[in-house]
């Protein structure tokens, strides 16, 4: 099983690149049974999404 640690890198990596499938299971195992990494998970997606939109909110700014 993983550490909080290194669940939180794994989270943060899947975010821009794809796991192996036995680091996809073993984080998958992790966030099952840990509520934080599971938060910590939620959150940094929701981060990766409003960090998507910026651009489109300053492009339509200007209109």
């Amino acid at each position: 099983m993983y550490s909080c640690e290194h669940a939180a890198r794994l989270s943060s990596r899947a975010m821009e690149q794809p796991l192996t499938p036995s680091e996809r299971m073993l984080l998958r195992m992790h966030l099952m049974m840990c509520k934080r990494c599971t938060n910590f998970s939620h959150q940094i997606e929701f981060l990766r999404r409003a960090a998507r939109k910026v651009p489109e909110m300053l492009e339509n700014e200007g209109d």
